[in-house]
């Protein structure tokens, strides 16, 4: 919504209250509008007012609470025209058009039956709308609601009978359409948010002059003392039935109104980016935003077309879930009438495994040797290369999702029980479960150096922000089957290593960040002292090759490290 910068001033030598604000650079001046402001305070009070750099107008009384009242109509009708300067066109049905003109009787009637005036103003305001209804005038002046042309009329059709003077006047000879009926036009399409394309517009004018000229010859019965129901006030269908005029629900609008309550719940940055990507894509497929526009069938095609343009696990994992949990919320909480994406099902796919998911001997070493031997490139972020040749000896010694370990500060590596530790905690970024941990750092990193480097680093992050597709491509370069993870692979490599060695199953899920598996696990907290101790069990890698680690009969662990 357009923000707007509005004050209630005096002018010079007046004691009115003055209606101001600026108007925003993208819209276009030199227009002129109808405001018909509050009855909530006060009589109704039209204004006609011209859209430059700022609009401005007297709000036409003194008393201390009918301004504020007027001025808050004003600005919500000026947003809404300002806001309607970036949409597009639409077309309307008939149906939709007759009911929207029926807002312009109603908006007559609203204005005038309490105190109509004379009859004859209203005979000469309805000739000049008849006359410009059967296109026999032209530059008529435009309509404001009151009766108040008496003037152009007597020059146009003079003191006589005047159905009889428009009936002299030729038909169909000129089009009035715009010049009588626009600013009455655009308040209905203002209020309803809606812009008409040309032909519709075209359409509308002369449905808007219709109603007018129903409604004048009601309100000259009123004048006279008729106040008996108008039959045709019952002709214009039930603005409800408008869906294009009903407000806009846009799909961007409904995954921020999501977000801001899944965030309060706890729900990671990773969920906001995963589904947003999903909430992207519909968008751009759709080529419109329009959260209510969405059908069932949008919805299928939707899927087909991801399904040639993602993979199906982004699309099943990621994309899916996303537009369920945003549409679902979007129901619940009556933004919607329906969750489109309720019923779309994609089958998981068989997976075919012909290797482990854990690194090799052979491609730990690799990583190593390609970790230790990295030098910084010469126009390289330093921190980027930090993150080459830290983030996946990190990640080997600990088994912490890739993102958690370059997403470490400074401040996250300290002592505690006597044991340097490294924290991974929601405070710094991503963390899937949401709940910080504390892992002892194995004597390995300390001995190639990490703790010096961590000293050295200035305050703040310690690898450069956006560093993971590097690193993935990183290890891709030495990693090259397609069948294991660069980033992913340490996390299964070290569950098969604790099992060769025997480790608490319970202290190895929390170093890596796993929930416990059953109730009872869920007992007592694992402990740093703990942690340390079956960290203390796990053999240092090497650069070159060697077998998986198994029960060791020398309770002894090489203390030298080989690069």
């Amino acid at each position: 919504m357009v923000s707007l910068k509005r004050s209630m001033t005096t002018r010079a030598r007046s004691a009115l209250p003055q209606f101001r604000v600026r108007v925003p650079a993208t819209v276009v001046d030199s227009l002129r509008v109808l405001l018909y402001l509050s009855e909530r305070a006060g009589p109704p009070f039209a204004k006609v007012v011209k859209i430059g750099e700022t609009v401005e107008f007297s709000l036409g009384t003194t008393d201390s609470v009918v301004p504020a009242a007027r001025q808050d109509d004003a600005l919500d009708h000026l947003r809404r025209l300002f806001d309607l300067t970036a949409t597009i066109p639409v077309q309307l049905s008939h149906r939709d058009m007759v009911a929207l003109s029926g807002e312009t009787y109603r908006l007559y009637i609203k204005a005038n039956e309490e105190n109509p005036g004379e009859p004859m103003a209203w005979r000469m305001h309805k000739a000049l709308h008849r006359a410009v209804v059967e296109g026999r005038i032209a530059n008529p002046p435009p309509a404001t609601l009151s009766a108040d042309d008496a003037t152009a009329a007597t020059d146009l059709f003079g003191s006589g009978d005047l159905t009889a003077a428009v009936n002299a006047l030729p038909a169909g000879q000129h089009d009035g359409l715009e010049d009588r009926f626009g600013l009455l036009a655009d308040w209905v399409l203002i209020r309803s948010r809606l812009n008409l394309t040309t032909d519709d517009r075209r359409r509308f004018l002369q449905l808007v002059g219709t109603a007018s000229l129903d409604a004048s010859w009601q309100l000259r019965r009123n004048s006279e003392g008729d106040y008996s129901p108008d039959p045709k006030a019952a002709r214009f269908p039930a603005m409800e039935t408008v869906t294009a005029g009903q407000p806009r629900q846009t799909i961007t609008g409904l995954f921020d109104l999501w977000w801001t309550e899944a965030k309060a719940l706890g729900r990671s940055q990773s969920t906001h980016d995963g589904y947003k990507n999903g909430i992207d894509r519909l968008v751009e497929f759709l080529e419109h935003d329009d959260a209510k526009r969405i059908t069932a069938d949008d919805a299928l095609r939707f899927k087909d077309h991801c399904l040639k343009t993602v993979t199906p696990k982004t699309f099943r994992d990621a994309d899916l879930p996303g537009l369920k949990s945003v549409f679902g919320w979007g129901l619940t909480n009556r933004k919607i009438a329906a969750n489109t994406f309720a019923t779309v099902t994609i089958k998981r796919e068989k997976k075919i495994v012909v290797r482990s998911p854990g690194f090799t001997d052979e491609e730990a070493a690799a990583i190593f040797r390609h970790c230790l031997a990295y030098q910084h490139k010469p126009k390289e972020n330093a921190k980027t290369a930090a993150a080459k040749r830290w983030g996946p000896l990190i990640a080997a010694y600990t088994s912490c999702r890739i993102a958690e370990a370059l997403q470490l500060r400074k401040a996250d590596v300290f002592e505690e029980s006597g044991y340097s530790v490294m924290r991974f905690t929601p405070e710094a970024g991503s963390i899937k479960t949401g709940i910080y941990r504390l892992v002892p750092i194995h004597s390995h990193l300390i001995d190639l150096g990490f703790l010096i480097f961590v000293d050295e680093s200035s305050d703040g992050p310690l690898f450069a922000t956006g560093s993971y597709k590097r690193v993935f491509d990183f290890v891709r370069g030495v990693v090259t089957d397609p069948n294991v993870q660069p980033n992913h692979g340490w996390r299964h490599r070290l569950k098969t290593v604790a099992r060769n060695l025997g480790l608490d199953p319970r202290v190895v899920d929390a170093i890596q960040g796993h929930a416990a598996r059953t109730a009872s696990d869920g007992y007592g907290d694992v402990s740093v002292v703990a942690m340390a101790l079956v960290m203390d069990k796990i053999l240092r890698y090497r650069s070159s090759t060697r077998k998986m680690p198994g029960p060791r009969k020398q309770p002894r662990r090489e203390s030298v490290s080989e690069r």
